[in-house]
């Protein structure tokens, strides 16, 4: 009988399977944001920041080529103009009070409250 429990306990532990069921390479950080960009998108953002940074320097040279006739740079820096207008400041609504704040503005009721009837069964108040 203890033969063949041990023989058993061999065969169950070839099946098993090690401690760790990851593969053997080093572990990656986690991701801190759920999508990847694709290449295009980073690449778009990296000539963004790159046109933030001279800004200045592009407008002066359109400016300076269309000044001394260069059509092309003339339109392109009234299409750069007219195409974004700036952001126009954001109107703040005022507060409106919640339902409990005008609630609690009401005037206190004073009197007894007309068509209620308090009393129990046998008439008595209490």
């Amino acid at each position: 009988m203890a033969q063949a429990r041990k023989e058993l306990s061999a065969s169950n532990a070839e099946t098993k399977t090690g401690g760790t069921t990851e593969s053997e390479g080093p572990k990656r950080a986690r991701r801190k944001y759920a999508s990847r960009k694709d290449g295009a998108e980073r690449l778009r953002q990296a000539a963004d920041k790159r046109l933030n940074e001279i800004s200045e320097q592009l407008a002066d040279l359109l400016k300076r080529k269309a000044l001394e006739g260069d059509l092309a740079s003339a339109k392109t820096l009234i299409a750069l103009a007219a195409a974004k207008k700036p952001i126009p400041e954001p109107v703040k609504k005022e507060d409106e009070p919640s339902y409990a704040d005008k609630l609690a503005k009401e005037p206190k009721w004073v009197g007894e409250p007309e068509g209620l009837d308090l009393r129990y069964g046998d008439g008595s108040p209490f």
